[in-house]
């Protein structure tokens, strides 16, 4: 291994990994989650299948992965239907000789007063937020627990699963399912090797990758700063690689310290009048 300043370079454990990346292509507009997570992992010397419904997308993270030295192939359907996840699972394994990461980037979020939510409306987002990623599990689980050599597994949740989801309600109902079933699928999985955990990104998006270091709290939010796409995606390769080896059933918010604030806007100048400097 490599010497840096008389240390060893910290492995990840990631060199000749098989990832498969559920939703890898990028949308414009979209934060990229699949995108910077493929990336991640394709540097880090996994071998990823970048699984992706659009063709096209699917196909032009590969050609990222590639151009920057890593290994990469498309595998295209739809993760919504069963029948595709299982055949997606198959392809990956066989042409990767066998899997051991799986990444479920996939969700969206529709905007809707509560009462004004239809039928139709929910149950999208129930598919498209929960029910796929309860199928990938059980698919990619029933794979790993078959080749008998342990891995893991990580979703893309939301603070929204965490705290309340205004105005979405039925896309924070489903994240909270997903933090709920990587427990679970972590409770069983974990006699076989297999690693469960989740990333709950924050108000993330796409704009914010070059704000300037040592700015922080500077919109009311976030008490250091917006997350990054990036961001998130160093978390999902953290709870891929070896370093967390011994975390399963978790989930990590990456959102800048949204959720962490205190209840009642109480200001450092309103405590100062009002009770003085401690003593």
């Amino acid at each position: 291994m490599k010497k840096v300043r008389g240390s060893e370079l910290i492995d990840l454990g990631l060199d000749g990994k098989r990832a498969i990346v559920a939703g890898a292509g990028y949308i414009p507009g979209r934060a990229g989650h699949g995108r910077w997570t493929s990336l991640r992992l394709g540097a880090a010397g996994a071998t990823v299948a970048c699984v992706d419904i659009h063709e096209g997308r699917a196909k032009a993270i590969v050609s990222e992965i590639e151009t920057a030295g890593g290994k990469a192939f498309p595998v295209i359907g739809d993760m919504t239907d069963r029948a595709q996840v299982e055949q997606a699972i198959t392809e990956a394994a066989a042409e990767m000789g066998g899997v051991d990461l799986l990444v479920d980037i996939i969700g969206q979020a529709n905007w809707s007063k509560a009462e004004d939510v239809t039928v139709d409306h929910w149950d999208w987002e129930i598919a498209n937020n929960l029910t796929h990623v309860f199928n990938l599990f059980a698919a990619a689980g029933r794979q790993l627990i078959r080749q008998g050599t342990g891995g893991a597994m990580v979703a893309i949740a939301s603070v929204d699963g965490i705290n309340a989801a205004k105005y979405h309600a039925p896309y924070g109902a489903a994240k909270a399912g997903v933090i709920s079933l990587v427990k679970s699928f972590a409770d069983e999985f974990g006699r076989h090797g297999v690693r469960v955990n989740c990333v709950a990104p924050g108000n993330v998006g796409s704009g914010n990758e070059d704000q300037p270091e040592g700015e922080y709290d500077v919109n009311g939010i976030n008490p250091l700063a917006a997350p990054r796409n990036f961001d998130v995606a160093n978390a999902v390769l953290f709870l891929c690689s070896s370093l967390s080896e011994r975390i399963t059933g978790h989930t990590i918010p990456v959102d800048g310290g949204a959720t962490i604030h205190e209840l009642w806007r109480i200001s450092g100048d309103r405590v100062l009048a009002e009770y003085g400097p401690a003593d």
